[in-house]
């Protein structure tokens, strides 16, 4: 499973539409191409049925998944929408629709998050959830580079550079107020969108797909711009030592709390720890705790490290190590950035090199192979490059995995992932897994060896079958065995489930009900939406929420059974992993066991105990600050008042506040 954060914000900015044949009088024919890391996935097109009138159509496939929408819609002279109705599928294939008409002054608009009608006296742009509506380029040049958007906030617009590529001139837009970041949007002449670029998912006009490399690489020159003077901006370094006063240690190691701590921190590590009894030392800057609990910095052991907003979230989480598990080839250079203080975010402690056969179903990412002389040409080319892990994906035949093991194991890598199609977990770990990675890909180890994991099978089946499993039955227990005798660890990734299983249309998913006050405006009006789950056959709702307890119970029993659990999310960083901790919690782990599994836990599991992972004399001054007792409760991990990272002071405020969310 990989992210689609990107592909998500891309489609609420400039629009959804897939190809449902309803041709109308053709006066003006948009094309574009949807890529995913360098494939052309889907296509979009845009044709002008009449003067300021538009129909639209996009279709984009994804191993299965993917978008399709089809949109008419009107906008007046300035671009601002006057009428939209959009009709298709999800992601996740489900049935959507949108409505909106601006009439008389009043505007009325309806989707799976609002249903709302409100006198408009000015002028105010409509931002579809799902399906374009206008232009919104055009409206905020007319607006002089600001509008008011509906249903609340606004944006504003600064054209940044002019470019051109293949004979058109083109403009870079940035557009800030709808997302955690701005957004870029490239241009033509007359204001229309040529292309929206990333490095996961982009789309450009028709024709000049090669000049994706070339537009993006400018764009990202802009960015990284950005991102480098918040980097600048927001750390604080103490030209001397930082003492933290009173406040309630958590040992990660003894798994307890320890009020009344004084701790001294200087060069980056930890100089002394006072349990009862202030220091008496003196320091350039001191810090009051009371009421606070100090911990090690947490560790997520499963993203997909980007260099937007990514690294700010991770941070402001107290999320101060990662593992990647599997990107493109800007990883090593994004680490390089992160660790020498250019970009913020977290130290990728771990990074995996991402194998997957070749094929229609193949992962977004990584590099996909075609036999097995190939992959392990590739593990080869992955240890020489200094990565610590591979990782295995659905397409990769059963027959190829144990010699592409083999090979890793003699560069001294570990291997975990996805089970390929058609074999099942026992027979990965038999192969030689050091690590299963998804709770789904454990629980389809009881269903057989017929299940296709490249397709939405391997959330389908474990929704409409693990509520009826028996966890205390021979199989399992076995299984939980052969774990145990092999020290195979899981990557449960709880929080990617948790919506796909109990997600349901316009209502907020249990995860953002506590915090979505706290965003930006279009990610508030996506919460609301819910409905983020894969459909649910008729009747069978409560089993599909049944099958999610089933994961929590399942997590639960390996952690009883002496199972290494590592937290990770491959998900919205930050607010995600603060989720999986609760999710732990709900699942019947303690508290602090949780806590100690996301802390210390993990530094022993990647080898780092020695220098990380419990806040001791000598080590490395990485720890995050919370406002209350996590013990007591465990979101209060929410409240971060404080992250020391490499002993650099991050304040989570200014964090937030840099990604247009409200501090907790």
């Amino acid at each position: 499973m990989l992210p689609a954060n990107a592909i998500f914000r891309m489609l609420l900015l400039v629009g959804f539409s897939t190809p449902v044949c309803t041709f109308a009088q053709q006066h003006d024919t948009i094309r574009y191409s949807l890529i995913l890391t360098g494939n052309i996935k889907g296509e979009k097109k845009v044709i002008e049925t009449s003067p300021g009138t538009f129909e639209s159509w996009y279709q984009y496939n994804d191993r299965g998944r993917g978008d399709s929408l089809h949109t008419i819609y009107r906008q007046d002279s300035d671009g601002y929408p006057t009428y939209v109705h959009a009709i298709g599928k999800d992601y996740f294939k489900k049935p959507i629709s949108e409505d909106f008409s601006l009439t008389d002054g009043v505007a009325t608009w309806k989707n799976t998050a609002e249903n709302e009608s409100r006198p408009v006296s000015e002028k105010a742009f409509y931002t579809c959830l799902n399906g374009e509506s206008g232009n919104i380029i055009k409206a905020l040049k007319a607006g002089r580079n600001k509008i008011k958007l509906l249903p609340f906030g606004e944006a504003t617009l600064e054209v940044v550079l002019q470019h051109k590529a293949g004979g058109q001139s083109l403009q870079l837009c940035r557009i800030s107020g709808m997302y955690y970041t701005p957004e870029y949007i490239w241009a033509d002449e007359k204001n229309v969108t040529f292309g929206y670029l990333g490095d996961w998912f982009s789309m450009i006009r028709k024709g000049y797909e090669p000049y994706v490399k070339e537009l993006l690489a400018v764009q990202k020159k802009i960015e990284r711009q950005h991102d480098s003077q918040l980097a600048k901006d927001i750390p604080e370094k103490v030209n001397g030592d930082i003492l933290i006063r009173d406040v309630t240690l958590f040992d990660a190691e003894k798994a307890t709390l320890q009020p009344h701590t004084d701790v001294l921190i200087g060069a980056g590590k930890i100089k002394a720890v006072s349990v009862g009894k202030p220091l008496a030392a003196k320091a350039a800057k001191t810090v009051d705790g009371r009421g606070q609990t100090l911990l090690p910095g947490f560790w997520d052991m499963h993203v997909h490290m980007g260099d937007g907003p990514e690294g700010i979230m991770h941070i402001a989480a107290g999320v101060t190590h990662a593992r990647d598990m599997g990107n493109d080839t800007t990883l090593l250079t994004i680490r390089k950035e992160i660790d020498n203080g250019e970009l913020i975010g977290p130290h990728l402690e771990v990074i995996s090199g991402l194998i997957d056969g070749a094929g229609p179903m193949a992962a977004p990412t990584g590099i996909l192979i075609h036999n097995e002389e190939e992959g392990k040409k590739f593990v080869r080319m992955f240890a020489d490059k200094g990565y610590d892990q591979i990782k295995l994906y659905s397409s990769i035949k059963p027959e190829w995995v144990k010699p592409l093991i083999a090979e890793a194991k003699k560069y001294h890598m570990r291997v975990c992932g996805h089970i390929p199609a058609f074999m099942t977990a026992a027979q990965a770990i038999e192969a030689g897994y050091n690590e299963v990675t998804h709770m789904n890909m454990l629980l389809l180890n009881f269903f057989g060896d017929t299940i296709d994991t490249r397709t939405p099978q391997r959330f389908a089946i474990p929704a409409q079958r693990a509520a009826s499993l028996d966890l205390n039955s021979e199989p399992v227990k076995q299984f939980i065995a052969l774990m145990k005798s092999r020290n195979i660890a899981s990557d449960p990734t709880l929080v990617a489930f948790e919506p796909m299983l109990t997600g349901r249309d316009g209502v907020i998913e249990e995860k953002n009900k506590d915090i979505i006050t706290h965003f930006p405006l279009q990610i508030q009006r996506s919460m609301r939406a819910g409905g983020r789950g894969i459909p649910v056959p008729p009747g069978m709702d409560s089993t599909y929420i049944q099958s999610f307890a089933a994961f929590l119970k399942l997590t639960k029993l390996l952690y009883d059974n002496g199972i290494r659990i590592v937290a990770g999310t491959d998900g919205t960083a930050g607010f995600d992993y603060q989720r999986e901790l609760e999710l732990y919690v709900k699942a019947g782990i303690p508290a602090e066991k949780v806590l100690q599994l996301a802390t210390f836990g993990t530094a022993e599991y990647t080898g780092k105990s020695k220098e990380l992972g419990s806040i001791k004399v000598g080590k490395t001054a990485d720890m995050v600050m919370v406002a209350g007792d996590p013990v007591e409760n465990i979101s209060n991990v929410r409240k971060t008042k404080m992250v020391i990272k490499n002993g650099v002071i991050y304040d989570p405020a200014k964090l937030y506040k840099a990604i247009s969310v409200v501090p907790f």
